[in-house]
């Protein structure tokens, strides 16, 4: 079942990958690339949530199609049992920070934060 989750365009995967996401079900995290992979077809990633929410009440029939949506613009996914560590430093003074997902096994996947002084 989906649990919940974010994406906007402050997250990035690198220097190219700008417009990131982290969604939950209840047996993995799953890492969409909002550029690469068309995150609009989340019913919209207002203000950062899916659907409008960060935790969505979902019908099992609604959940599905979002998982199956998710298949298709996922960039990377970990089972949540194998799942070692995840590391959050908040943006500081250069408006950088990262979300570290470390695997029990492998290579860590790191998203960066980002956030613009107008």
């Amino acid at each position: 079942m989906f649990l919940g989750g974010f994406a906007s365009g402050s997250p990035a995967r690198g220097l190219t990958h700008i417009g990131y996401g982290i969604c939950f079900t209840t047996s993995r995290l799953i890492g969409i690339d909002l550029e690469a992979n068309g995150g609009g077809a989340l019913g919209g990633t207002m203000a950062g949530f899916i659907h409008g929410e960060l935790m969505p009440q979902l019908s099992p029939k609604e959940s599905a199609k979002t998982i199956s949506d998710l298949e298709r613009m996922k960039e990377f996914e970990m089972e949540k049992d194998q799942i070692s560590r995840v590391e959050l430093k908040k943006p500081g003074l250069p408006g950088m920070g990262h979300i570290v997902i470390t695997p029990k096994d492998g290579k860590p996947e790191k998203i960066t934060l980002r956030y613009r002084i107008a």
